[in-house]
């Protein structure tokens, strides 16, 4: 049951802890017209609640109410362990987070501390009630009638700041599954905020999507995101993260354009990709992205220089001192068409008199030694666990073909906190 949201000036439920002075409660529910109220109270301080009907139906105002009685007011435990069960009233009654305020203002230190306590995770928000005059010279309770109701403080909005570290250290982790679901949670439980964390979580999906190479969608979850209102919020946490966060969009708006074909964005994408994983510690899964990588340099080279597409080569495309063998040893069984394996991808650049090949062609000795190693892998024909110097030695095979510059690489942000 959701009832009406509160806006400012109303509530669908309240939690109240009761104290020895009745006014301050009656000034709270007269300001949030509540339809059901869990109240606190000791077994001093629960007769009050008698006045309380009395006044608040004077003012037209009615409600439900269930209370939840504290045995000793000097025990912050069992004070803690009641103002749960007051907190579980208002859930059970099926009331939505946004819909509930909680007004710790009487009762003793001890109940309101355990109040707070048991309602700060839950994403309501707080009121306290004060005024300007006091008795004992100031310092003593609200003189009745100067009651001033301070509304709608919700404690998510001020005290998430360890919630976005961890939001940061996952998401700079690239455990973005993670990092999404906490800012949904907190979507949940903040108000003026809560904008904010359903961005960062479209923007920190957007990123999930872009690792896992779905550019399309991950391009449709920035845009959805609105990168540049995270930017607006000025947030210490995310307004340079979404500023970085734009400055890469551009790039990946032309992934998300390219078809199913080789291209140089493409092969920037797989490097970074294989480097991603490589700082994970998953060596294998890095190594075989650079393998890919490797052939994909020579496929784009291939279509980009002469025409040729690799999965489907015509006989009179290749060198008349490549034809005969090529036609005989890769023309597929299932469609007939010719299509190239990495070694034969490069043989042909070569044949060609491109650069590439010949560059590879000079390095082939070591590329075979990276290729074993490679093959030993769970991953690849073998069993073993591939080592850091072999994936150093294939990154350092591919930057030495000269294709790109590592300053041309898309980077992920790192959320700095």
């Amino acid at each position: 049951m959701d009832g009406e949201t509160k806006n400012g000036t109303t509530a669908s439920a309240m939690i109240i802890s009761v104290g020895g002075t009745p006014a301050p409660i009656i000034s709270s529910i007269i300001h949030y017209k509540p339809v059901f109220i869990s109240f606190l109270a000791s077994q001093e301080t629960v007769d009050n609640l008698s006045e309380i009907r009395r006044a608040c139906s004077a003012q037209s105002l009615h409600f439900k109410s269930q209370v939840t009685l504290v045995d000793d007011v000097n025990d912050l435990l069992h004070c803690f362990e009641k103002a749960d069960e007051a907190v579980k009233r208002v859930i059970n009654e099926g009331f939505s987070q946004d819909s509930v305020i909680v007004d710790y203002t009487g009762g003793t230190k001890n109940m309101s501390v355990a109040l707070a306590l048991a309602s700060v995770t839950r994403g309501f928000s707080f009121s306290y009630v004060g005024g300007k005059e006091r008795t004992k010279g100031g310092v003593g309770v609200v003189i009745d009638g100067t009651e001033e109701v301070y509304s709608n403080f919700n404690p998510w909005d001020v005290f998430a700041l360890e919630e976005k570290k961890t939001i940061a250290l996952l998401f700079n982790q690239y455990q973005f599954a993670a990092a999404k679901e906490l800012c949904e949670r907190l979507s949940e439980k903040a108000r003026k905020q809560r904008t904010l964390f359903k961005k960062i979580g479209l923007a920190v999906e957007g990123y999930q999507k872009w690792d896992l190479f779905r550019h399309k969608e991950a391009y449709e979850s920035f845009r959805r995101a609105r990168i540049e209102e995270i930017e607006e919020w000025k947030d210490p946490v995310f307004a340079e993260f979404a500023w970085k966060t734009k400055s890469s969009l551009p790039f990946l708006k032309r992934l998300a354009q390219e078809t199913k074909r080789p291209s140089k964005y493409l092969i920037l994408d797989l490097f970074a990709n294989a480097e991603r994983r490589f700082e994970e510690g998953k060596i294998d899964d890095a190594i075989l992205r650079l393998y890919r990588l490797v052939e994909m340099v020579a496929q784009e080279r291939l279509l980009s220089q002469y025409g040729i597409n690799a999965s489907d080569v015509k006989p009179d495309e290749l060198p008349l001192t490549l034809r005969e063998e090529f036609v005989r040893r890769y023309r597929s069984g299932e469609d007939g068409k010719i299509k190239l394996p990495l070694n034969a991808l490069f043989e042909l650049l070569l044949s060609l008199g491109d650069d590439l090949g010949k560059l590879f062609d000079k390095n082939k000795d070591q590329f075979r030694k990276i290729q074993y190693s490679r093959n030993q892998s769970y991953l690849a024909h073998g069993f073993n666990s591939s080592k850091e110097t072999t994936y150093s030695d294939l990154r350092n095979f591919v930057v030495g073909l000269k294709i790109f510059t590592e300053d041309d690489l898309p980077t992920f942000p790192k959320i700095e906190t």
